[in-house]
């Protein structure tokens, strides 16, 4: 409505659930957690000192109403101006070099490159602060991967639990993105469409208390990490070299014969044939039978494995969906209603199993890291959640049995009556 667009005659409002954050809350001297706000002038004097721990009032929710664009007068060329925060789109040349690069600045500052624990939405990147681990949406073009990944990279490194109370919101985004500019250029990649947008929304009506302190964070954060992808590229330039020198004679004797197949081909031809295989195992005189257009075990394997090779190789992972042309939602809705029919015991070992059906295939270091941290992150939640299930019984099953005493001993009562 403010941009000067009006809803349609007719349309329905859609009911969403709208976060409120409650007010921020301090720990006094006897351990008790109370609101910031009723705090007396010592108390927060010493939560401003150090002294005593602060932290963010608990997260609520209330029921709001929305419309979406289309059930509003806004036309398609509108949609720019509505969305300035679009995606960007585009390959980028010598991408899985700029990758390793970039994960190298994470491993030097102990920064871990993980999965999204949650569902991102219209968001291309996340920094957990306080965890030292930045997430990327799979949906990401490889443009807006490297951009993102920079992005979040300067959050996990700049923003820290220990001092992000130091940085406004704004301050930190106008850093974050900053360094990811200039850093993408450094490469030639052009952000400007996106990013000169970003540092506007974020700049525009608000004062910065330190401009020049800013800057500073930012030229030292963008040399480092201009300084970490070059020596990167750089050793991998050295060893390709030396590669070549002691095999030349080696090449020489083969070239005749078919070229060898690169380690990403490689891998996407195995993880074919993996695919292919798992196909004829699943019926109709294979292992599984299934009904046709029912949705079996083996399919839910086969989307949890697309879904992981996008995270542990991203290269080959989105080269298999562009080969594949998956609708990635659809896949997403048809695993969740899944596992909503089926056990968590069942779900787990069938994604146990498409672990390790990946660990036979020729993956990257870099790849097989992650992998191993997948697994760690699927054991833990599925046996914290079954001991919690197996501690909620036993409290119930005691309850049952205090009950069932009490009403015992009020029968009792009532015959001595």
């Amino acid at each position: 409505k403010d941009k000067g667009f009006s809803v349609n005659k007719g349309e329905k409002s859609l009911k969403v659930l709208v976060p409120n954050r409650l007010g921020q809350q301090f720990q006094d001297k006897e351990g008790e957690w109370k609101p910031l706000k009723y705090a007396t002038k010592k108390e927060k004097q010493l939560v401003k000192d150090g002294q005593l721990d602060k932290r963010d009032g608990r997260l609520v929710y209330s029921t709001g109403s929305v419309f979406d664009v289309s059930q509003t007068t806004a036309t398609q060329k509108d949609l720019l101006q509505i969305f300035p925060n679009k995606w960007l789109d585009g390959e980028v040349e010598n991408y899985s070099q700029l990758r390793q690069g970039m994960e190298a600045i994470a491993e030097k500052n102990n920064i871990q490159i993980v999965e999204p624990y949650e569902e991102l939405g219209a968001a291309k990147g996340v920094s957990y602060t306080g965890r030292g681990e930045v997430a990327l949406n799979p949906r990401n073009s490889e443009r807006q991967d490297t951009k993102t990944l920079l992005h979040e990279l300067t959050h996990a490194k700049l923003h820290t639990k220990e001092n992000m109370n130091d940085y406004t919101k704004p301050e930190k985004e106008f850093q974050a993105e900053m360094t990811a500019y200039t850093v993408a250029s450094y490469f030639n990649i052009d952000t400007s469409d996106y990013s000169l947008d970003y540092l506007h929304h974020w700049t525009k009506d608000h004062e910065f208390k330190d401009h020049e302190s800013l800057l500073q964070e930012v030229q030292s954060t963008a040399k480092e990490f201009i300084t970490t992808i070059e020596e990167s590229m750089g050793q991998e330039k050295e060893g390709e070299k030396d590669m070549s020198v002691k095999e030349q004679k080696h090449e020489m004797e083969e070239e005749k014969q078919e070229r060898e197949i690169l380690p990403s081909e490689k891998l996407r031809e195995m993880y074919r044939s993996q695919v292919s295989k798992d196909e004829k195992d699943s019926g109709p005189f294979g292992k599984e039978e299934k009904a046709e257009e029912e949705y079996s075990h083996q399919d839910f394997k086969g989307a949890y494995k697309k879904e992981l090779m996008n995270f542990i190789e991203p290269t080959v992972g989105k080269e298999l969906d562009k080969e594949e042309n998956n609708d990635r939602q659809e896949r997403l809705n048809q695993m969740r209603a899944f596992q909503e029919t089926h056990s968590k015991e069942e779900v787990y070992q069938l994604k146990k199993e498409s672990l390790q059906e990946l660990k036979e295939l020729p993956l990257t270091d870099r790849g097989e890291q992650r992998l191993s941290q997948i697994e760690s992150k699927l054991d833990r939640e599925f046996y914290e959640e079954k001991e919690s299930t197996t501690s909620e019984k036993k409290n119930g099953k005691g309850n049952k049995e205090e009950f069932q005493q009490k009403e015992k001993q009020k029968e009792k009562v009532e015959v001595e009556r």
